[in-house]
């Protein structure tokens, strides 16, 4: 056979490996079957171990022993030394080297075998290997040797790409059915509230007063639905907020502050501004910030907005964040012990900005790449 350079080889793995159309599985079946070709043997595959068991994943071989599918004693298999060793083995005449007497020989016909371990996150997932029944009449070189470990190489960052993808959508699917079944335990009891709210309101009995005290009831119902229906929305879509409008930051932050109404804690509001953003969003995000420094911050504790250049900050002089909170925000990942930041870095997400988090003197929230729509408003 004549064999293309080694240089046409990775052109093919690069070239494979940038092909978006293929799937995770063509994409490892080609690798091998460009394995099996640069190395000039007749077979080779891909095999998962897992307790004694060798799994064969992916394989070139159609027929009988060493198929896709099929499941060996790993103990009787050339690829053990591989798994045990972690490192490459290469057997040109397995009859004439010292692995003759190996009970991979006597209970294979393999006798011309190169192979290294695939690792994922840092594991032993399996072996990619090429062999054939006949010997190679030359010794495996250093570069053959490279490729075989590049190949593995590429193929375990492959599989692990996909077990986080798979991680991720798992972790996506229960944040989805988590936000579907908050929204209908909080809209049930709501519904109540709103009913009996409404239904007082309807009696002569009431005072005025009662009566506007009920109205703003009403009005808190009214907010808490929206809430619901975009915290829902945000958990389940990080995609763009849609339509935005000029707002002005102290306004908002203002209003979100009367709705939170912290009992020790005081809101000043420095370099105002107008925003493009979404409104009701926007709110939800101030209303997130002060819910947190209301239940975990002291008395007398101050909390400053004020626009930036790029967006704004959000300050207080309270006892900080913990490290591993603050280091965890603005990370993507969901954590139900913070829904008020995850439902902030969605806010964020969903507008397209870019929130920071640092901890010295208080607790110090960034937003940047927001822009403004005026020049700073004057109180």
């Amino acid at each position: 056979m004549v064999q293309s350079s080694a240089t046409d080889y990775f052109r093919d793995l690069y070239e494979l490996g940038a092909d978006p159309s293929l799937s995770l599985e063509e994409k490892i079946a080609r690798a091998i079957t460009v394995g099996r070709d640069r190395l000039d043997v007749s077979s080779g595959l891909l095999s998962h171990v897992d307790d004694g068991d060798y799994e064969i994943i992916d394989s070139t071989v159609p027929s009988g022993d060493y198929v896709a599918g099929s499941v060996h004693d790993l103990d009787e298999q050339w690829c053990r030394h591989v798994v045990g060793d972690r490192r490459v083995l290469a057997v040109v005449d397995a009859d004439d080297s010292p692995l003759r007497n190996d009970r991979a020989r006597e209970a294979t016909d393999v006798r011309c075998y190169v192979g290294a371990p695939v690792l994922v996150d840092g594991e032993t997932y399996g072996t990619l290997c090429f062999f054939d029944e006949t010997p190679r009449e030359t010794d495996f070189t250093d570069d053959e040797r490279r490729f075989v470990r590049l190949l593995t190489r590429w193929i375990g960052y492959e599989l692990e790409r996909e077990r986080h993808h798979r991680a991720l959508d798992r972790r996506n699917e229960r944040l989805d059915e988590f936000a579907g079944v908050l929204a209908h335990d909080l809209r049930t009891p709501l519904t109540s509230v709103r009913g009996y709210t409404e239904l007082v309101l309807e009696s002569d009995a009431i005072s005025e007063s009662d009566a506007e005290d009920l109205r703003q009831v009403l009005d808190a119902t009214d907010r808490m639905e929206t809430l619901i229906s975009e915290t829902l929305a945000l958990a389940r879509n990080d995609a763009d907020v849609g339509e935005r409008t000029p707002v002005g930051l102290g306004a908002v932050a203002r209003d979100a502050w009367a709705t939170v109404d912290p009992e020790t804690a005081t809101l000043v509001v420095g370099s105002d501004r107008e925003l493009l953003a979404d409104d009701s969003q926007l709110r939800q995000l101030f209303e997130n910030l002060f819910r947190n420094v209301d239940e975990h911050c002291g008395p007398e504790t101050t909390v400053t907005v004020r626009g930036t250049d790029d967006g704004f900050v959000v300050a207080d002089d309270g006892p900080g964040l913990p490290a591993d909170v603050a280091d965890s925000t603005f990370d993507g990942d969901y954590d139900s012990s913070r829904l008020g930041l995850f439902i902030v870095e969605r806010v964020v997400s969903g507008h397209g900005w870019q929130g920071e988090v640092t901890v010295d003197d208080g607790t110090r929230f960034t937003f940047s790449g927001v822009g403004t729509v005026a020049d700073p408003l004057r109180s």
